[in-house]
């Protein structure tokens, strides 16, 4: 064989053995998750009003994910699982499906023992840095943000919810309180009255919300920071569309 060829061969190995390397090296985590790019305005009221019921397939998801959130003019688009009482953090290390992921999953508190009814519903997802999961909610705590991002919609097996945001806040996860049972509607409200007094950002006074959202994410202000925010039902709303 002479040198050329001798070198070509080299060559050849060379490149075979560095693929064989990388076929066993192990792989970067991918998000779980199917990430949606930002649709117009227009489009995503468009979208809504043609699907029924989100155009969520249920019976393709896992039991434990008890509803859908989706927030117009984000990527904010996931399936909502909840929280387990023998383990309450155990979706921030892992997805909707309970297998192993750095997303982990939406989930609401385990301590609502109502899920999706209770009087209070707290939801915590990560901040991610490539800005999925709830990473947009963070931009909550800039007035001009919030204004323009009112709307919530919420998907459970049995119906749709709109939700309007009425107030933000960045608190500090290490000294900042939280409940989930309320004796009755008086009781809530005088709890969101009382966070609202110290929120920055109120868009809505929250006098006789008798259900209340939370959807809570990190921020960066503090080592320990957190995004809260707060959104109440709108009744009457259906997203099937009109016949």
């Amino acid at each position: 064989m002479n040198k050329g060829k001798a070198a070509t061969a080299l060559a050849i190995a060379v490149a075979l053995l560095a693929l064989a390397a990388l076929a066993v090296l192990p792989q970067p985590e991918r998000n779980p998750y199917v990430v949606r790019e930002v649709p117009a305005a227009e489009e995503d009221a468009a979208m809504e009003a043609q699907e029924t019921g989100g155009g969520i397939d249920w019976d393709a998801l896992p039991a434990s994910v008890v509803a859908w959130v989706r927030v117009p003019g984000t990527t904010v688009d996931y399936p909502i699982v909840q929280g387990r009482p023998e383990s309450p953090d155990f979706y921030l290390t892992h997805d909707a499906n309970g297998e192993r992921s750095a997303w982990g999953a939406p989930y609401i508190d385990a301590g609502c023992a109502q899920g999706a009814e209770s009087p209070l519903v707290i939801v915590y997802g990560h901040h991610m840095s490539d800005g999925t999961m709830f990473a947009p909610l963070a931009q909550y705590s800039s007035r001009g943000f919030a204004e323009g991002h009112r709307t919530i919609h919420v998907f459970t097996r049995e119906k749709a919810i709109e939700l309007e945001v009425f107030a933000a806040d960045v608190v500090d996860a290490s000294s900042e309180g939280k409940r989930t049972d309320f004796a009755d509607a008086a009781d809530l409200d005088a709890y969101l009255g009382d966070k609202l007094s110290r929120c920055e950002v109120v868009l809505e006074d929250s006098a006789d919300v008798a259900h209340a959202w939370a959807f809570v994410t990190c921020s960066y202000q503090t080592s320990n920071s957190r995004t809260v925010v707060y959104a109440k039902e709108v009744e009457g709303w259906d997203s099937r569309p009109s016949e």
